[in-house]
């Protein structure tokens, strides 16, 4: 879920707490311990302590975060908040590999238009010493977008799963199809039409998705490298699940520039910059306290379980040109 405060005639009016309401930590052998960490990302650990606190501060003093409390959703909260922590990590880094710059005007602006760092920290549920940070990192996620919007496009093969059998639910039959197809993606249209399923065979731009399709265009298809198998819910007002190999993932040069026609909601562009940090974080592995839950990787957010997260994707073995 996110919540925003309006932005009239496309100025920016405030903050938007990007409640993503959909993410094992198991023991490794290499990298940080994480032992004392609510997350560890690469080489990189949110302190467990830094993350406590600051659920401890929102409790005191955010009316959500106390409601949350009476309704026995405090972790809710702390799912967002890691999840902000996470993304943040993660955006340093693209910040850094994109060149991505922010006006620190605008910041000012953005937190002015909340009410203040007192104010915003209490409605976008973070504290007070963070409302920068992500003041700024809403606004990189937004350019982030931007620099993608013209430039990404993939070619995905699979099918849609939308009935149910008395063998499989509709999700159980997506992820077997997934399996196999990671499993062996040469053939991956044989298997699709084998297992009785209509072929989905598609290439699309981002910018093409944005406008005909924006819940696929800040999804995992978007976000997977190329020779992922992919299974998730594309739509949240249509049943089924999009199985698909994601072929091709093309990244044309240049970028920044500004696209013509109808601009895109930075609303939308927040959500398409968030989806771009899905490489990173495949790249470096995101990896959190059991108390927080597992990392959805589709979701690109804390899920409780492994049972409850938003997708599936799978490594396929190299897809040929």
């Amino acid at each position: 879920m996110i919540r925003t405060i309006a932005r009239p005639s496309r100025r920016r009016a405030g903050l938007a707490v990007a409640l993503a309401a959909s993410f094992a930590l198991t023991a490794c052998g290499s990298g940080p311990s994480t032992a004392n960490a609510a997350a560890v990302i690469g080489d990189d650990v949110i302190a467990l302590d830094d993350v406590q606190d600051e659920i401890q501060w929102l409790l005191d003093n955010a009316p959500q975060a106390q409601q949350a409390q009476e309704q026995r959703r405090v972790d809710q909260v702390s799912s967002e908040i890691l999840r902000s922590r996470v993304v943040h990590e993660l955006l340093t880094v693209a910040e850094r590999r994109e060149r991505l710059t922010v006006d620190e005007t605008e910041v000012d602006s953005l937190i002015d238009a909340s009410g203040g760092v007192t104010e915003a920290a209490k409605n976008i549920a973070v504290e007070p010493s963070r409302v920068r940070e992500v003041a700024r990192d809403q606004l990189m996620l937004e350019e982030l977008g931007a620099r993608y919007q013209d430039r990404l496009s993939v070619h995905f093969v699979g099918a849609m799963i939308t009935e149910s059998s008395v063998e499989a639910t509709d999700s159980e039959t997506a992820r077997e199809l997934g399996r196999s197809i990671a499993a062996d993606p040469q053939r991956a249209r044989e298997i699709v039409r084998d297992g009785g399923h209509q072929l989905v065979d598609q290439r699309i731009s981002l910018s093409d998705a944005l406008t005909q399709d924006p819940e696929l265009a800040i999804s995992a298809v978007f976000g997977a490298e190329e020779g992922t198998v992919v299974v998730i819910q594309p739509s949240q007002q249509q049943p089924g699940w999009l199985v698909a190999l994601v072929e091709q993932r093309s990244l044309r040069s240049g970028g920044g520039e500004k696209a013509e026609g109808e601009p895109v909601d930075p609303r939308l562009l927040y959500w398409v910059g968030l989806r771009q940090l899905q490489p990173i974080a495949d790249e470096l592995g995101v990896r959190l306290n059991p108390r927080y839950g597992v990392w959805d990787e589709a979701g690109m957010a804390p899920a409780p379980s492994e049972e409850e997260v938003t997708g599936y994707q799978w490594e396929s073995r190299t897809v040929a040109p």
